[in-house]
């Protein structure tokens, strides 16, 4: 059945390979409370999902684009497996995300920059005053994105033995953290389950002011 490859697909890139962050995403919920989100250059992972009821996800690829078609079964797994009450609302827009896109500005609790170039600048303005933008610096996005006087360094979230933690009292500067905490390239390890990917990464919460 499609949805089966569909889920199988998911399961096999993210969950398997201990790829799927989903502690990132409970620890950045709990902390911000976030509804609201739009991740653009998704893929097909959908783990954000399971903690945030409403998730635009944003790819150009046909991958993504097949995956996402068969959004009923994909909502009845994600529903099978969110940590919240109501229904999960999804959302997927094949397109370019550096272009415009056909949803509201200053919309968005929550935009997930993870691993795709041009995402901060070219979708900020999607993210509502006071909403949160949460980036591992994939391409130095969140050095240039401080340079904005409306954006400040809310909280770091890294991983720190099996669970990810979240440093609020910030007074190194940037090129500080970066060494501190060496967030410069993701890792992979052979385990007795198989190859897994191991989260060395630096995540940025940054807060759009105005």
């Amino acid at each position: 059945m499609k949805n089966d490859r569909n889920i199988g697909s998911y399961k096999r890139f993210y969950i398997d390979l201990n790829f799927d962050r989903a502690g990132l995403f409970e620890t950045l919920k709990r902390e911000y409370g976030c509804n609201t989100v739009l991740y653009p250059g998704c893929s097909i992972h959908i783990t954000p999902s399971f903690y945030f009821q409403h998730v635009v996800y944003v790819d150009i690829s046909n991958r993504a684009k097949e995956f996402f078609d068969d959004i009923p079964n994909i909502l009845g797994y994600i529903n099978s497996n969110k940590k919240y009450k109501q229904s999960a609302y999804v959302q997927f827009i094949q397109g370019d995300y550096t272009k415009p896109l056909p949803i509201r500005e200053d919309n968005y609790d929550l935009l997930i920059a993870l691993y795709a170039g041009e995402i901060t600048q070219s979708c900020k303005k999607y993210v509502k005053p006071g909403g949160i933008i949460l980036t591992n610096n994939h391409q130095g996005d969140a050095e240039e994105l401080l340079k904005d006087s409306s954006i400040t360094l809310d909280s770091l979230i890294y991983k720190k033995g099996k669970k990810y933690v979240i440093e609020k009292d910030i007074n190194d500067d940037f090129k500080h953290i970066l060494k501190r905490h060496n967030s410069t390239k993701k890792g992979m390890k052979n385990t007795a389950r198989g190859l897994e990917y191991v989260d060395n990464q630096c995540y940025f919460v940054l807060k759009k002011n105005k």
